[in-house]
């Protein structure tokens, strides 16, 4: 799983007198990091397949399948390869300024809240919970125009649509996120 993470780095010039910036740090605490994808903890296991097949494409198998889908839709394939439509990072390398220019309007509102006696942890898993928000809303975009290399016409036929990336929609509402210490 990509995962934009913000951490904060303690100097080791940082005096202990309890200055501001020693203040802030020392009140921190909480959680580090924000993953966006599909944990294992939040997805069911096809999807997390799915979206890895798609992400970094198969060399496949060229046996012919037929599986149902969701509603009973009768689905199938030559189980050919899959190729690469790295849609989780296209997001996250298309919107990296998006999220530093956010993780820093995040840390100036962390330190005014500390400053003002607001709890620095609360405030730190708030702006995560936003960047994780933020992130996930991108790659869902991404898996809605991402359009090459378009599926092969078999597939078109099959599933009725030409978007390689939805079929039902479940893999685009599967994307989520956590926050983890």
């Amino acid at each position: 799983m990509l995962k934009p993470t913000c951490r904060i780095v303690k100097s080791a010039s940082l005096k202990k007198d309890g200055g501001l910036l020693g203040r802030a740090l020392a009140a921190m605490g909480g959680p580090n990091q924000v993953k966006v994808g599909f944990p294992a903890s939040k997805t069911e296991d096809g999807i997390v397949d799915r979206a890895i097949r798609n992400e970094f494409g198969t060399r496949g198998s060229g046996k012919f399948f037929v599986r149902k889908g969701k509603g009973g839709k009768v689905m199938g394939g030559f189980g050919g390869p899959v190729p690469e439509r790295p849609f989780m990072r296209n997001a996250m390398r298309s919107n990296r300024d998006k999220y530093q220019r956010a993780m820093a309007a995040a840390a100036r509102r962390i330190l005014r809240g500390i400053m003002a006696g607001e709890n620095g942890a609360t405030l730190k898993r708030e702006a995560l919970e936003r960047l994780g928000a933020l992130a996930q809303g991108d790659i869902q975009k991404e898996i809605t125009s991402l359009r090459s290399p378009p599926n092969s016409p078999l597939t078109i036929a099959l599933k009725g649509s030409s978007n390689p990336l939805i079929d039902t929609g479940e893999m685009r509402a599967a994307v989520t996120w956590t926050i983890e210490d």
